[in-house]
């Protein structure tokens, strides 16, 4: 059986199809040998082969636990990474400290060589200075290298020739395969990254082939899957692996429902991740960060706010009260988990307001809600509120934490939320979203069948995506003939990729774009590559910014070929079934207790229809509809909900 399994920071999921039927598994997550988890549920399942969604490499940047790295870059250009961009986040904060590089400052080493903006050898890379170059690495300890040369995304002959002569004692990155495209900052920015991320990576993904006994697909940050080996050459495709796997399925359910704008909405233990579909397809950024450094990869455009089930509720030093962004994560989870947690978390609050039963995973891992009413006892004693208060302060802050998310990822691209629906997963994100999409405008909410589960399933069901891409700083008319060239190139590429993954090259559409810009803008926008290409660039323009010049010259930033194998979609069937039974429960809205009913999600067949207030439950997740809400089940399972 093949598997879609998801690594999160608390549980770790399991999607299959056995006999034309989705089954699945949850265990909490192993942050300290997060492979251990994930075998054991490739076992239980019998499985033989699977996609994984993973956040190694994430939390290896963050948790800076990388490999000691050194940067090659050209003479003269060693404090690229300190000195970066000139951008503030904050314009008149004066004590404003930036992330670090991952490139400690004594770790980089400039090389004498250059070659100019047309790809001309300036001056040439003597065999003495990569000598030179490599004695000094040793003196330096260095575990990784990265090679981020100027303008070798023209030529990138220099970068070859230092790889070849210390791959053999090194991990090696180089600009010029990591990211051929012009801006220095961004491009050392992610080859350094790529660097440091790849002895753990490599590390990581051989003991699971090890373990498993075959190489697998792994999800990457554009939202397809690549294979193990693949992903090795360059693991910062890894970086934004997880979260992708949602989107992915999202796309899935919205074309099956035709249904062309989403907010998708993921909120598990420890982090809530919000994006966009957009006219059917997903919205990329080639603007992402980890740990507030640059990643100019091209990514799902993901948003994510530390605001899941585990968001930790505390009261700050000005007596604020304050919900996240620290987690309990797995270990040791919520109060009511009785694993140890001390500090009571938004889950505690969703269990004492009557939200969540009494035990998750099928009633196999029992809660305590007198945990969780003690650590929120001590809370409202310490803000002098009832115990009922500290529970919806914990909600409504958590909430007010995760609207604002949701509003910037929105705002950034100037759409209105009155025309988009809130599609909600996550073992925690239907419990919260009609909530939150009655705060933000969104007048719908739909829950897609396996919520808890659903990144996983997206991962098991996602394309196989290959990217290439290549820096081409000229203008568009006087360009023509060389990106049809260079986009030739990057095709035979992406077909000897094509095969390497075990696929005839015919198996795959082939997707090229090309990223436009007017003369003299430091933005651009990525656009269809064909002869309406100007215009559709003009167009987008127009609808992203409000204005658009008739007259500027458009040039040429870079051209991107994207080469898809299509995953095999698993939709579940749903039939009509007899009125099915509900037990009544008391809950907690909006400073109320009301009685609700209690449905079994399995129970509910195609066209069922009830109004708030009212709970479905299932095995991994739980879905809330508040009053004056009202729910129908529509086709595959999904729940559509209309909120007043």
């Amino acid at each position: 059986m093949f598997v879609g399994v998801d690594v999160g920071g608390t549980f770790t999921d399991f999607v299959g199809v056995r006999k034309g039927e989705l089954v699945t598994w949850k265990a909490p997550s192993t942050p300290t040998r997060p492979g251990r988890a994930l075998v054991e549920g490739l076992h239980r399942l019998g499985a033989t082969a699977m996609a994984h969604g993973t956040t190694v490499a994430t939390n290896a940047i963050i948790e800076r636990k990388g490999a000691r790295t050194a940067l090659l870059t050209t003479s003269g250009f060693e404090d690229l990474l300190e000195i970066g961009r000139q951008n503030r986040p904050s314009l008149y904060d004066f004590h404003l400290t930036r992330t670090p590089p991952v490139v400690a400052r004594g770790m980089a080493i400039g090389v004498r060589e250059r070659i100019g903006p047309s790809g001309r050898v300036l001056k040439g890379l003597s065999k003495s200075e990569v000598s030179r170059i490599l004695r000094k690495l040793r003196r330096q300890n260095a575990e990784s290298v990265a090679v981020c040369l100027l303008f070798s995304f023209m030529n990138p002959r220099h970068e070859r020739a230092l790889k070849a002569a210390i791959a053999s004692h090194f991990e090696v990155s180089i600009s010029s395969h990591v990211l051929p495209e012009f801006r220095e900052y961004e491009r050392a920015s992610t080859t350094a990254l790529d660097a440091y991320i790849k002895p753990m990576v490599r590390r990581h993904l051989l003991a699971l082939e090890e373990a498993i006994g075959s190489r697998f697909l792994v999800m990457k940050s554009g939202g397809g899957t690549a294979d193990s080996r693949e992903v090795l050459d360059r693991p910062i495709d890894l970086a934004l692996s997880g979260p992708a796997g949602g989107v992915s399925a999202a796309l899935s359910i919205a074309k099956a429902l035709r249904m062309r704008n989403l907010v998708t909405f993921d909120m598990g233990g420890t982090s809530a991740d919000f994006s966009i579909v957009l006219d059917g397809g997903p919205t990329y950024t080639n603007e992402a960060s980890v740990d507030g450094l640059p990643l100019a990869l091209p990514v799902v455009d993901i948003v994510s706010v530390g605001a899941g089930g585990g968001s930790i509720a505390w009261i700050d030093r000005g007596g604020a009260f304050r919900v996240g962004p620290m987690s309990a994560g797995a270990e040791p989870g919520p109060m009511c988990y009785s694993h140890g947690g001390r500090e009571p978390t938004v889950t505690d609050a969703d269990l004492l307001a009557g939200l969540l039963p009494n035990a998750l995973l099928g009633g196999t891992m029992p809660l305590r809600p007198d945990l969780a009413a003690e650590g929120f006892r001590g809370l409202a004693n310490r803000l002098h509120l009832s115990i009922d208060d500290a529970i919806l302060g914990a909600r409504r802050v958590v909430e007010a934490n995760m609207v604002r998310g949701i509003k910037a990822v929105l705002a950034k691209r100037g759409l209105d939320p009155r025309d988009f629906a809130l599609f909600a997963f996550g073992g925690s994100g239907p419990v919260h979203a009609a909530s939150l999409a009655r705060e933000i405008g969104l007048r719908r909410v739909l829950v897609p069948f396996l919520p808890g589960s659903f990144s996983a399933y997206g991962i098991l069901t996602a394309d196989v995506r290959l990217d290439f891409s290549r820096g081409l700083v000229a203008p568009l008319r006087r360009a023509a003939a060389r990106s049809t060239r260079v986009l030739r190139d990057l095709r035979a590429k992406a077909q000897t990729a094509v095969r390497r993954h075990g696929f005839p090259p015919r198996a795959a559409v082939y997707q090229p774009s090309i990223d436009l810009r007017f003369t003299g803008q430091s933005y651009e926008i990525n656009v269809p590559f064909g002869p309406k290409m100007e215009a559709a660039f003009r167009r987008e323009h127009r609808r992203r910014y409000g204005y658009v010049s008739r007259t500027e010259p458009v040039e040429i930033v870079a051209l991107r070929l994207i080469a898809v194998v299509p995953g095999r979609k698993h939709l579940p069937r749903v039939r009509v079934r007899d009125k099915p039974q509900s037990s009544p429960r008391k809950a907690l809205f909006d400073d109320e207790w009301h009685t609700v009913d209690v449905w079994r999600r399995a129970e509910l067949g195609l066209g069922f229809e009830t109004r708030g207030p009212a709970i479905l439950e299932e095995d991994q997740a739980t879905t809330v509809i508040p009053p004056a809400a009202s729910l129908v089940v529509r086709r595959h399972g999904i729940l559509d909900i209309e909120v007043d």
